[in-house]
């Protein structure tokens, strides 16, 4: 495990991440967590919600499972409205009152999200809807990462991270930048 950015969170090193429809991963989910797998990711959109269905499945046949289990899944909504809607589905389908990390799925520009959206952010935490809030970019991920570090409130974000990325001076410096900041990152393919 390892502490999930200035949270003070433990979340496991690996993830799994939850594409998928409903028969195929109750076996999946079981399995992760005999492994320790714990730190889970879908998104309201993936399998058209099949793959949150299926994961609020897993808890309703196995409650105990989701004290063990941090819980990830993203918007694609970038209103507060939106993101209230879609949240307020996730939980549902999830079988959950709260989602440990929710963010805002592929930001391609940091003025996607403004301070309605950290007003929004607080108010779901006060709520005990959303523990912490971050984005998931695929694209223009260094300056939005970059971006995120001077915000402040970013508790979180998912980005692409691989051997040939990683090698760019931009990205070394945007992923610093994250760590001085206490955004804990995730990455992914």
């Amino acid at each position: 495990t390892r502490s999930f950015g200035k949270t003070g969170i433990e979340v496991s090193s690996l993830a799994l991440g939850g594409m998928f429809d409903i028969p195929s991963n109750q076996l999946l989910l079981r399995q992760a967590l005999k492994w320790g797998v714990t730190y889970w990711d879908t998104a309201d959109c993936y399998e058209g919600g099949k793959s949150e269905l299926g994961i609020g499945q897993f808890f309703q046949k196995n409650p105990e499972a989701r004290k063990q289990v941090f819980l990830v899944t993203k918007s694609d909504a970038r209103d507060p409205g939106g993101m209230t809607t879609l949240l307020e589905r996730s939980l549902e389908r999830m079988n959950t009152d709260c989602i440990d990390l929710y963010f805002i799925h592929g930001l391609r520009n940091i003025k996607e999200i403004d301070n309605d959206t950290k007003v929004w952010a607080e108010k779901m935490k006060k709520a005990g809807k959303i523990k912490l809030f971050g984005f998931a970019t695929h694209s223009n991920m260094e300056d939005n990462m970059l971006a995120a570090a001077r915000l402040g409130w970013i508790d979180g974000i998912m980005t692409s991270y691989n051997f040939r990325i990683m090698r760019s001076d931009k990205m070394k410096s945007a992923v610093e930048a994250c760590v001085k900041a206490g955004i804990g990152l995730t990455a992914m393919k």
